[in-house]
């Protein structure tokens, strides 16, 4: 049976995601919130560039769930 993208997100809280949004900018971090919108909040976020290198660090972040194209488990 398929999971629920919100079901295992809930069960990724504490560990490390990669998030691409729809203007291609590409964020990495711990998840540590999120809600029914999939609105994340990360720590130790940094952004990357076009290569998956580190472009900056921000810190803690807030992601709209709107603005998300697709999330990764980072192993």
């Amino acid at each position: 049976m398929p999971k629920l993208p919100l079901t295992v997100l809930r069960s990724a809280v504490n560990k490390k995601v990669r998030i691409k949004l729809k203007d291609n900018s590409t964020y990495e971090g711990q998840l540590i919130a999120l809600d029914e919108y999939m609105n994340i909040a990360l720590s130790d976020t940094i952004e990357l560039d076009e290569n998956n290198n580190p472009k900056v660090r921000w810190g803690i972040t807030l992601i709209r769930g709107n603005n998300i194209l697709w999330i990764e488990l980072v192993e």
